[in-house]
């Protein structure tokens, strides 16, 4: 007898295994993504940092903290040209994302905190040092809506234990 086909049971056998294949596989793509995701902000937090220590040395006017003080640099005052969107497809807060360029004796310290609003939500790194963002773990620093805590800084508040003596508006 000539068969030209599958049988149900080969057939329930084939989606059955598809299944199984998915239960394994899309947990691992999705995670794959979020960390992706993760270091993305990351490395824009470090792309903050960099833009801000630029314009900072760059720009006479400017005056460098004094010891025990700190400066903030808003993201929104730094060359947005290398941010397009946010890991999430949303914008990032200019104003509660920032760098604070702290001094500690003769060395200065530089943090960074970035917001991204995105669909009524906010993901992002709080105030996190540039030592704390060049750490293998530093994708664990990422949080999400209360958890980000983003404090934004006024003249004479404290920032890591540090006085805001400037904020740079542009």
């Amino acid at each position: 007898m000539n068969k030209h086909g599958f049988t149900l049971i080969e057939l329930l056998a084939t989606i059955l295994i598809l299944a199984l294949l998915m239960l394994v596989a899309v947990p691992n793509v999705m995670s794959t993504i979020d960390k992706n995701k993760r270091d993305t902000y990351v490395e824009d937090a470090k792309r903050m940092i960099t833009l801000a220590e630029y314009k900072v040395r760059s720009d006479t006017n400017i005056e460098l903290p004094t010891s025990g003080n700190c400066i903030v640099v808003p993201l929104g005052s730094l060359d947005l040209s290398d941010f397009n969107e946010g890991p999430e497809g949303g914008d990032y807060d200019l104003v509660k994302s920032y760098v604070v360029i702290a001094r500690s004796g003769s060395s200065y310290l530089y943090y960074a905190a970035i917001v991204e609003n995105f669909d009524g939500e906010t993901r992002g790194i709080p105030l996190t040092s540039r030592d704390d963002l060049n750490k293998e773990n530093a994708r664990n620093e990422v949080a999400s809506g209360s958890e980000l805590n983003i404090v934004t800084p006024t003249i004479g508040s404290r920032l890591s234990g540090y006085t805001v003596t400037n904020i740079i508006d542009s």
